[in-house]
């Protein structure tokens, strides 16, 4: 016969990681979650990530030195001349093709309501001439 100071069986993995809140959230949940609310699920979930992250930060640090960055202007290992060059001209093509986006990023809702109207002025001159054209 089972005794009734026997902690009861965990469900699932047992995962090594702790935290202080991950604990009390825990024996909250020693009857099970169906005798806790909808937001002290949310506040457990949340320990339970926020504990796996940081086990996992650390690991990570422990594993070791991160890779250097090159000290070459392509961003790149590359040793040979023509491979630089290749490597260069990626980057000043994505450079290029980013540029666009970060202007268009950059204006305001003025400028862009600026450049509508100043457009639309634009498109009712170019109709008015060729309708006195037309005749």
């Amino acid at each position: 016969m089972k005794s009734d100071k026997e902690p009861p069986a965990e469900f699932g993995p047992a995962y090594d990681i702790d935290s202080a809140t991950l604990k009390k959230h825990r024996r909250a949940a020693r009857g099970g979650l169906a005798g806790m609310s909808r937001g002290e699920i949310v506040e457990y979930a949340n320990a339970v990530e926020a504990a796996v992250l940081a086990k996992q930060k650390s690991q990570l640090a422990r594993a070791g030195e991160v890779m250097p960055a090159p000290h070459c202007a392509s961003g790149t290992w590359h040793t040979t001349g023509a491979a630089i060059h290749k490597a260069m001209q990626q980057k000043q093509r994505a450079a290029l093709l980013a540029c666009p986006a970060q202007i268009r990023r950059e204006r305001t809702p003025k400028q862009w309501a600026d450049m509508y109207a100043e457009a639309m002025a634009d498109k009712r001159k170019r109709e008015a001439e060729s309708m006195r054209v037309a005749a």
